[in-house]
């Protein structure tokens, strides 16, 4: 994880072709396969029981729980654009994304509540269409200050609330769709997850917008580091559709819930 996140972030410093890069590429590649083959022969306690993944239910709010979390890296490329394109300060940059706090705290118990009456499914995908339309709307920098301004508040405000709804029904998936003696195992690969998804997205969005704008306007490398972040929002909502069958979703709406361990922490 650490060759591959220093790849992703120096890549273009140390040049993608030099030997530094392909020997880290390669040390990311075979540990891979290592950890893989090495866990898999594993019969007790394991760090990773990769049978768990051939639940699809699991394996869907897993993989959507890694994806929604890379969104993070939004935090990081609006905040700095707007203080190096927009002439904000660091306090006022700070006080536009504070309704994406506010917001996530409102809506993780709304979204208990939702997946009680409809299933888990609906809020999940609801949750990421709000964080991905929230998203989508900071990437206008084309827009004057003021309009601008508010449209990154109001981003923020979606992007907290599409989070808060998502947290707590896609937990509840990960951990219903876990054989009962690997709950707490399945909860912390969940939770990983919800980390390193975190880390890969800010690292992979800062370093699409510092490459972007060494060869064009800060504008549009946050134009381009936003659309990195839609992206991920995109692909996490495939992971659900595809993934997590909405006939299983169904069954979970007198289930009691757990406390959410991912994304909304």
């Amino acid at each position: 994880m650490l060759a591959l996140n220093i790849v992703i972030t120096q890549g273009a410093d140390f040049r993608w072709t030099s030997l530094l890069t392909l020997c880290l590429i390669a040390i990311v590649i075979i540990g891979i396969i290592a950890f893989v083959r090495y866990e898999g022969k594993r019969e007790h306690s394991p760090l990773i029981d990769f049978k768990l993944f051939k639940n699809k239910p699991y394996t869907g709010a897993t993989i959507s729980n890694f994806l929604l979390n890379a969104v993070a890296g939004t935090l990081i490329v609006a905040n700095t654009y707007v203080q190096v394109g927009r002439g904000f300060t660091a306090f006022q940059s700070g006080m536009l994304s504070i309704g994406y706090l506010v917001a996530v705290l409102a809506m993780i118990r709304v979204g208990e509540k939702v997946m009680q009456r409809v299933g888990a499914i609906n809020p999940m995908i609801w949750g990421t269409i709000g964080t991905l339309i929230g998203v989508a709307i900071m990437g206008l920098t084309f827009l004057p200050d003021f309009m601008y301004t508010i449209a990154v508040f109001v981003g923020f405000i979606l992007f907290g609330l599409g989070l808060g709804m998502y947290a707590t029904p896609s937990t509840d998936t990960a951990v219903a769709g876990a054989p009962e003696n690997k709950v707490g195992e399945a909860s912390g690969i969940y939770k990983m997850a919800s980390s390193l998804g975190n880390a890969f997205g800010v690292a992979i969005s800062a370093t699409v917008y510092s490459i972007v704008a060494n060869v064009s306007s800060v504008n549009v490398a946050a134009t381009a580091g936003i659309i990195t972040n839609v992206i991920f929002a995109i692909l996490s909502l495939i992971a659900i559709i595809v993934l997590v069958p909405k006939s299983i979703t169904e069954t979970k709406r007198t289930r009691p819930t757990t406390k959410p361990l991912g994304a909304g922490r």
